[in-house]
């Protein structure tokens, strides 16, 4: 019974000894930091104009936000076309990469009224622009006057980060 006593003792005092070492000798290291993000993200619209105007138009001055471009163009008879190119610049430090692009016609507006446009880069980096075009004209196919003479046309272009 003493035996078993001394035993048990010992081995307490070997886990008291090892628990004081290990103590000694375990060190807690403590790391501490801060992440920042850097990047800008700026791009945006920076002009919009009238490149191409047929005789007998007329074109509103086009006007222009960091987000939306807004022309208005006046046709006179079938063939006829207002041209407009706009600017789209990356100010930021994030390249961008075009997502979509997509244009719509008002249902409700004249069918004689009809438009095309060319895409904007595909990718655009830090510090680039790009232009696209979006053309507005009469239906050459329109023998007469229509009863509605106006169509709103909109477009969303939509950029991403590389």
């Amino acid at each position: 019974m003493k035996t078993n006593k001394i035993i048990v003792l010992l081995v307490l005092l070997v886990i008291s000894v090892m628990s004081i070492g290990y103590a000694i000798f375990a060190t807690q290291l403590n790391i501490n930091g801060k992440g920042k993000i850097t990047g800008d993200w700026n791009v945006k619209i920076t002009g919009i104009e009238a490149i191409e105007v047929s005789d007998g138009c007329s074109s509103g001055e086009p006007t222009f936000t960091d987000t939306t471009a807004t022309f208005d163009a006046s046709l006179e008879k079938p063939g006829d076309k207002v041209t407009y190119k706009i600017t789209v610049q990356n100010l930021g430090t994030i390249d961008a990469t075009l997502k979509n692009i997509a244009f719509t016609d008002d249902e409700n507006g004249s069918s004689a009224i009809i438009h095309s446009n060319t895409n904007p880069s595909d990718v655009l980096n830090s510090g680039e622009e790009t232009t696209f075009t979006v053309t507005v004209s009469y239906d050459e196919d329109y023998t007469e006057v229509p009863d509605i003479r106006t169509k709103d046309i909109t477009g969303i272009i939509e950029y991403v980060q590389k």
